[in-house]
């Protein structure tokens, strides 16, 4: 499995277009006039405009080549500020050998930079925007979140590992040889590397092999297979 593209809405719209196209320098392959896409690899991301009252905000990590974590983190901290926990700007995540930094943008968007020591391809370029490989997981908040989950599975979409399903914390979706994962979360778990609580919004995923992922407008939970 592999996160092909995402749609979600933003908030502070202009400066957040300004965030990814000027401070990032990511390529802008598509605008309109409420919306525009970025290229993160082979994947791609769409932010519309949100309405005006509302302040959506998501949590997505990109995937580093496994050989620049340390050039990523100066890049990146030459850019703008890194978020902390607990006084650290990054983090090791031993069970899958890998290293985050953090960060928000202007739409108030959970961003994370991860790197995949042993899974993630290696580079010899200096380190950029073009660098980052994929989308590699993509937070989808639910109400009710094992209900969510075991609907996945009929899109053939299971836990890491097969682990058993938790009612709290997070689940991961997805084939760890694939390191690509949905992550699925209830309301009001406080982000790690920020003091928000997790809270539902509209998005919508395409994964590479034809299933669409979004939660709706009513903020249900749709999944479907399109069939070539």
């Amino acid at each position: 499995m592999n996160i092909d593209h995402v749609t979600m809405y933003a908030s502070n719209y202009e400066a957040t277009k300004q965030f990814y196209e000027t401070t990032l320098n990511f390529p802008i392959t598509s605008e309109e006039h409420n919306r525009f896409t970025i290229t993160v690899g082979k994947s791609t991301v769409t932010f519309i405009k949100a309405p005006l009252e509302e302040k959506p905000f998501y949590h997505f990590a990109f995937d580093v080549p496994s050989n620049q974590f340390e050039e990523s983190k100066a890049w990146t901290k030459g850019k703008l500020e890194l978020s902390q926990e607990q006084g650290d700007d990054e983090v090791y995540f031993a069970f899958i050998d890998a290293k985050s930094i953090y960060f928000e943008d202007p739409a108030g968007n959970i961003v994370e930079f991860i790197c995949r020591f042993s899974d993630a391809k290696q580079s010899d370029e200096p380190f950029n925007a073009f660098s980052l490989q994929k989308v590699s997981e993509m937070s989808i908040v639910v109400t009710d979140k094992l209900k969510a989950v075991s609907s996945l599975h009929e899109v053939s979409i299971f836990e890491r590992d097969r682990e058993e399903i938790s009612a709290e914390g997070l689940s991961f979706m997805g084939e760890r040889e694939d390191a690509t994962y949905l992550l699925f979360v209830n309301e009001g778990r406080t982000w790690f590397f920020s003091n928000k609580k997790s809270t539902a919004y509209p998005v919508e995923i395409s994964l590479d092999h034809g299933v669409s992922v979004k939660i709706n407008e009513e903020l249900e939970l749709v999944s479907s297979i399109n069939y070539f």
